[in-house]
């Protein structure tokens, strides 16, 4: 085999692989789309199942709360459809959230800042944003 050879050979094969990863790409951008559009399909009960499978009991009460409230459905929902995108990207896999983090999710969508408060004795507060 000449050098030509190998260099053609070296070059389709890398074509192959690059070929590969675009075709892998497109198809977890059709999966992304698909998870963006499924919660719309999915039945009240079937939403209450997979919250309680992949949320802690606590954190399961806190999301239900939010969702029973009226002027927090709209939360509940959004944090939802992150769950649904996390499990479709396989990021919960063996895994469930905590009230901590349907928390950090609740404070992320309604666009409260972090924020660490500091009490000393004989002192007032101080507040400290992130």
């Amino acid at each position: 085999m000449t050098s030509d050879d190998e260099l053609e050979a070296i070059r389709k094969k890398k074509t192959q692989e690059l070929l590969r990863i675009a075709e892998m790409r497109k198809e977890r951008m059709e999966d992304l789309k698909s998870a963006e559009e499924a919660p719309q399909s999915v039945e009240e009960k079937d939403k209450i199942a997979l919250m309680q499978f992949f949320l802690v009991q606590e954190a399961y009460d806190y999301w239900s709360d939010l969702y029973n409230s009226p002027n927090k459905k709209q939360t509940a929902e959004v944090i939802f459809k992150n769950v649904l995108y996390m499990i479709k990207i396989g990021f919960l896999e063996g895994k469930q959230i905590s009230r901590l983090g349907i928390k950090k999710l609740e404070r992320e969508i309604e666009g409260i800042p972090s924020s660490i408060t500091i009490k000393r004795k004989g002192e007032k507060k101080k507040t400290v944003n992130s």
